[in-house]
């Protein structure tokens, strides 16, 4: 019988350290570290291109051509004058909003009565194709 008891204290003591040894869990802190890209510029083809033919005091549609050379989704946030037309042409800012997948092929994106032509263009401005540089903002998605 003693020698019963004295097996059981023996196996109760080596189950119980066990036990207690798997539940001691430790920590430590610690910082780990990433870097952030840089966002690329949108990439426009050329500057806005009118839709009809202007006249005097005439507005028209412009189309954008712009692709997302970024790894991530952008939305088109604005596009707007850079710069000054030739023939008393004006373009107005449009927030277009227009959704552009990760390295994105180009886009033609419709700004629908943003370009407009002055009652005062000359006369040489007939046929002539004008430059309307425009500045295009996108934001990550």
């Amino acid at each position: 019988m003693r020698r019963g008891v004295i097996v059981f204290a023996v196996m109760t003591a080596a189950l119980g350290s066990g036990v207690a040894y798997a539940a001691w869990t430790s920590s430590g802190t610690g910082s780990a570290t990433t870097k952030a890209g840089t966002a690329q510029a949108p990439v426009v083809a050329g500057g806005a291109v009118t839709t009809g033919l202007l006249y005097p005091g005439g507005t028209g549609d412009a189309v954008v051509t712009v692709s997302n050379p970024n790894p991530y989704p952008v939305t088109v946030t604005s596009v707007a004058p850079n710069g000054a037309a030739t023939c008393s042409v004006t373009f107005t800012q449009r927030f277009p909003g227009t959704a552009l997948a990760a390295n994105s092929a180009p886009v033609a994106i419709t700004l629908t009565g943003a370009v407009a032509m002055g009652a005062n263009a000359a006369n040489s401005c007939q046929g002539a194709s004008i430059d309307v540089p425009v500045l295009v903002t996108i934001a990550s998605a």
